[in-house]
């Protein structure tokens, strides 16, 4: 027969009421000592705890979910990796899907997880699920944004300044003299609808502004991540290329190094080159690469506190929208004209 809470708590000498606060790591009035009995019968016994049943008198599975646009890029990977810690921590598993930035896929990830009951999601969100979310957020299901915010959603929400990082970037080309820059994004999205990218080009385009620059549509591409070498190999057989550019996330800097090698294109010498998006490649690679970092880390633990501080139903009515400031880290990829 199979063991039972009951099974434990006489072996051990405690009430089943003690037990299950173990369980469920309720230690606050719990001694040393007794927490060492109840471990060390449960390990005798090899006693394993019915997760069924302690979901549905919990009316929590302990499970969340991190839905993205993409794990392909480095940012999104040690996001995910900082987040799940965070709930390993406390004893709850994290489920991840990507999306590839499918508003269909999304919505549907999102509401199959909700159906298997997951305790909340935290997601990078798409315009087109707007009021789906806005249900969610009314029905009070814990949910939390990153990365990208959507106006007027209500949803507590973390991401960088964005702008603040386009126009960071620019500033510190320009000021090495260059008036040439190109910059890559990927496509922005219905109706400039992605709020990472269309943000970190507004920054481009106000420093461009404030340093009376002309803007040349020409410098701007949107790209994805299979057309770079082909936008790359157009843009630099224009009389008029860039002397720099900017490539406004990881993924684009990876391609747009592998174009230079397979090209023969000398950083910084043919063309300088700055991205947004610290990678743990960028001070090893060669030459070292100047980025505009975020703050991965203590973003991905402020989404994770959001969000478990609405599933333990202690977060405020307000809903909140935390903006990380980027930080310049100058290497050796930009040059003084």
């Amino acid at each position: 027969m199979a063991v039972t809470m009951k099974d434990v708590a006489e072996h051990a000498g405690v009430s089943k009421s003690t037990v299950s606060q173990y369980l469920n790591k309720r230690y606050n009035y719990m001694s040393e000592e007794t927490k060492r009995k109840i471990e060390a019968t449960i390990k005798e016994l090899n006693y394993t705890p019915n997760q069924i049943a302690r979901s549905l008198k919990q009316k929590r599975t302990n499970v969340i979910a991190i839905v993205a646009a993409t794990l392909s890029s480095r940012f999104t990977t040690e996001l995910v990796s900082t987040i799940e810690k965070f709930f390993a921590e406390k004893g709850i598993d994290v489920i991840v899907a990507s999306t590839d930035d499918k508003h269909e896929k999304e919505y549907k990830y999102v509401e199959s997880l909700i159906s298997r009951q997951v305790d909340g999601v935290i997601v990078f969100p798409t315009v087109e699920n707007r009021g789906y979310y806005q249900g969610l957020k009314e029905k009070k299901f814990p949910l939390v944004f990153v990365d990208r915010e959507l106006a007027g959603s209500l949803v507590d929400t973390i991401l960088l300044d964005n702008r603040a990082a386009g126009k960071m970037a620019t500033e510190y080309l320009i000021e090495r003299n260059h008036k040439k820059i190109g910059i890559l994004t990927f496509p922005l999205g219905k109706n400039d609808s992605i709020t990472t990218r269309r943000e970190r080009l507004n920054g481009y385009l106000e420093a461009l502004t404030e340093y009376n620059i002309s803007v040349d549509k020409k410098m701007i591409i949107q790209t994805t991540r299979e057309q770079v070498f082909d936008q790359l190999d157009q843009l630099f057989a224009q009389k008029n290329h860039p002397t720099a550019l900017i490539l406004t996330n990881d993924m684009l800097l990876e391609e747009a190094l592998l174009w230079a090698k397979n090209r023969n294109v000398s950083l910084p010498e043919d063309v300088s080159l700055i991205s947004i998006d610290d990678v743990s490649f960028a001070h090893f690679f060669t030459p070292t690469i100047t980025t505009i970092s975020q703050p991965v880390r203590e973003m991905g633990e402020q989404a994770a506190t959001l969000l478990f501080q609405q599933i333990q139903g202690e977060n405020s009515k307000d809903s909140q929208t935390i903006l990380f400031l980027p930080e310049l880290k100058s290497r050796e990829s930009v040059k003084k004209l």
